[in-house]
């Protein structure tokens, strides 16, 4: 099954996940210790998701776990992975999401975030 989510969609997501995102005292000082361009990563973060809500094959699924690991050289808590994950699927819900894409982004991320959690 083929699972598509337009660009403006995708857009719409990541703008929203970082509007909530970053209300989140421990991410701003998180991402201000970075020095990380929130513009930079929003861009990223859309091109990811695209990927994600993609069909893809086991060479794909790979290559997505091992650019999770290599711009995410550290681990997360998964108390803050609980926090990232919960304003992901906050803004999904508050979209007008197809059940379908919905859910297999949410197992996709899931997958994807089981990876840097310590």
């Amino acid at each position: 099954m083929a699972v598509i989510l337009e660009q403006t969609k995708v857009n719409e997501l990541v703008d929203c996940f970082y509007d909530k995102l970053l209300k989140d005292s421990y991410y701003v000082t998180m991402f201000k210790e970075r020095n990380v361009d929130i513009e930079l990563l929003k861009n990223r973060q859309r091109v990811f998701i695209t990927r994600l809500v993609s069909d893809a094959s086991e060479q794909e699924q790979s290559k997505q776990e091992s650019q999770v690991r290599e711009r995410h050289p550290f681990q997360i808590d998964s108390n803050r992975a609980g926090v990232w994950f919960g304003k992901m699927k906050e803004t999904m819900d508050e979209m007008d999401l197809d059940s379908d894409v919905k859910k297999h982004l949410i197992e996709k991320v899931d997958i994807l975030l089981k990876k840097i959690i310590k």
